[in-house]
Parts: C-alpha cells; structure tokens; sequence
C-alpha cells in the first residue's frame, strides 16, 4: 500500500554520553523566554512546569559549560530572565541548523515519491492533499501575535493542506526563499521585496495586510517627545532624540522594522551613533526590543501590534504614531506582502498548492480572521487589510 510522506524529525541532545533530553523542549522554552521575559511565563505558554524548564537548562548549561539564561531580579515587568550572548547564538544556530535540515528532507521525499504527481485540487475550498506542507518564511509579527498560527489552522480545516512557518526577520525571509527553502515569503521590507522581484525569484507578490509603525518611549519622555507641536511627526523626534542623547533601542538585524529605522535616521539627515545608540539582538524579535527599551528607559521603533501585545504600557509609551503626525502619517505604513517563489528558479517547489494558499488568503473567510484579530483584547483590529484581485492560477 502506498504512503503518502511527511518529513518529520525530532532532535535530541545527548549530556555528557548519559541522558537524553528534548531538544524540541530546550530550544522552544529559550525561543519562549525571548518573547515573554521570564522563564515561569515561558514555561506557562508551553504548559511546562517551572521545575521541569529549570531542570532542563541546568542540565544543558551543565554539559554545554556555558550560562544559557541570565535570571534578573526586579526587571521588566518585575523581574525576568533574559538569554546570554551564549544562549543567544546557540539558539539562531539550532534555528537555522532545523530549517535546513526539515527543507532538506522536505525536498529528498517530495523527489522521492515523485511518481504520485500532485495536481491542484478542482474544488478550492475542499482539498485532498497528500504532498509535503506548504514552508513560508516569515516575519515575526504575524507569529509573535498569534495570527499566523490561526490562519494556517483555519486554512488547513477547509483545504487539508497543512502550511508551516519560519519565523524570521524580512531579510533573512527572503534569503532562504532565494536558497529554494521555502515556497513563500510573508515580509514587509518593500525596497528588499522589490529587488526580490526583479531579479526573478518571485513570481507573483501582493499586499496581505498592514498596520503602523509607532515610536515608543519611557514614560519619563527623557528627550521631550509630548511636546512635540502639529505636523511635527517621527523625523523631527529623531532629532530630539539625538539632541539630548536619549537613549534608543534598535532592533539592528536587517528586518522589516529595522530597514524602516534606518530610513527614518536616514531621511532625517541622522547617523545614529555613541553610547545612547543601543542594539538588540536579533533573535530577540520586537518583543525582545521593546522589553530591552523598558530596561533601560529607551526609546525604540516597532510596530503597533507588537507595542500592543507586549503589554508594556506600564512602563513605555506610544509618542509618534500615524495618525498624530498629520500629511507625514505615510512614513510610518507598515505593509506586509506574500510573495510565492518562482518555480522557474526553484523546481521543486509547490507552486499550485502556494497559489491555493493565497486566495484563500484574498478570500472572505480571511479576510475576517485578518481584519477582526485583536478586537477583543485590544478593543481595536491588529491589522487591516486590502481590496485587491488576487494571485492568477
């Protein structure tokens, strides 16, 4: 009897040539600590006891002979753990080390069982499907919020088609979109997406949803940001920032918020430099960026949903934003954009199957999931999204 294949693969470390302990678990519960601060939080996301996830980094610590946590006293939020530089490295190399080996062997069994040819289904709103998940590389807003996991579950319970996601800043997306890992590319960096199209490697890129940038800050204003006067928008906060030297926190790791940092700093005639100049780590995503800034009275650039979801009203507030810097509200548009890979460039892709997944994406049911996410907690949408036709099949 024929099967139909699906890479799967777990990873496990070996301590010291005695015990085993879940990989999966160690590098899930750090990815979790990056996101919310502390360990007892992380391991609440993950249904994990706190004495389990303790456990399980002392040991790795013990056996790797490096600290992978640093546990603070009276942090953000009243206290937290964040990773050290150690911790930090070692879980960008798990995170690329299982990306490439999942595609690897994503690829290997689509070659494999190449003999079941797999045709788009007739009906596209019920799907039998029998290939290997859909890969998508992307940034982490929609991940960090929970959006992208909804969309990928809805979309599966009508189609059977299941979706998977790498979560990565906008330019490392679409680098391993250009390395043939992955079939699509959800990114907002427009100048990068926009190079990505003209050399070829994607075939067809549209406009999913958007939100806003917004400039945060210590509720101290340190650099005087509240009396900012009329159109006075983001450009003229970067000078007050500069001018007193407020410190700013930037995510500098070539994503979508960071490559809009650098454009602002840009057009406001400002190389950002010295002491207050403070860079987060990447794998910290803006989550991580915003708590950093909380720690150290900074301001920083993120978008509205990841100001939202942090809950770091407490501490940081929302200065500049699209709507109270009058005709100059364009410069802080935040717009994400799905690409589909080319399969002329990468053979082996799922290019039909991607194309299946973006209409759904355009269509109604989506559209609401998009539209509505947020409302309730938030007493305001997330996203918006746009009015436009579609990818062609």
């Amino acid at each position: 009897m024929d099967r139909d294949f699906q890479a799967e693969f777990k990873v496990s470390l070996e301590l010291e040539g005695e015990r085993r302990i879940s990989a999966s678990h160690l590098f899930e519960l750090l990815e979790n600590i990056v996101s919310h601060g502390s360990i007892s939080r992380a391991s609440s996301n993950m249904n994990l006891s706190y004495r389990y996830s303790w456990g399980l980094i002392r040991e790795a610590e013990k056996s790797l002979g490096v600290a992978l946590v640093d546990k603070q006293v009276g942090g953000y939020a009243g206290g937290g753990t964040t990773l050290t530089p150690e911790g930090k490295e070692l879980l960008l190399q798990y995170k690329a080390f299982k990306a490439e080996i999942g595609s690897g062997l994503n690829r290997f069994l689509s070659t494999a069982s190449s003999s079941k040819k797999l045709a788009a289904p007739e009906n596209e709103n019920v799907a039998e499907y029998a290939g290997r998940p859909l890969l998508l590389a992307s940034t982490m807003e929609p991940v960090e919020t929970g959006l992208l996991d909804l969309l990928e579950q809805a979309f599966y319970r009508i189609s059977g088609i299941l979706v998977r996601h790498i979560s990565l800043g906008s330019g490392r997306a679409l680098q391993i979109a250009r390395e043939g890992r992955v079939d699509m590319a959800l990114t907002h960096a427009p100048k990068l997406e926009n190079e990505f199209m003209r050399q070829g490697w994607g075939i067809e890129s549209f406009p999913l949803m958007a939100n806003d940038f917004v400039l945060a800050g210590p509720i101290s204003d340190p650099a005087g940001l509240k009396n900012l006067q009329g159109e006075e928008g983001v450009l003229d906060a970067l000078q007050r920032i500069t001018k007193f030297s407020a410190p700013f926190v930037s995510r500098g790791d070539s994503s979508g918020t960071h490559l809009k940092e650098k454009e602002l700093w840009e057009e406001a005639g400002i190389m950002p430099g010295g002491d207050w100049y403070l860079k987060s780590p990447g794998a910290a995503g803006n989550l991580g960026t915003l708590r950093l800034a909380a720690e150290k009275g900074a301001y920083t650039l993120v978008d509205r949903a990841s100001f939202l979801i942090s809950r770091a009203e407490e501490k940081m507030a929302i200065f500049v934003a699209k709507e109270n810097q009058g005709a100059a509200s364009e410069k802080l548009q935040n717009i994400f954009v799905l690409t589909i890979v080319s399969p002329q460039r990468v053979p082996v892709l799922q290019y039909r199957e991607s194309v299946l997944f973006a209409k759904w994406l355009l269509g109604k049911e989506a559209r609401k999931i998009i539209s509505t996410f947020g409302q309730d907690n938030f007493s305001r949408p997330l996203f918006s999204t746009f009015h436009f036709t579609g990818p062609s099949t």
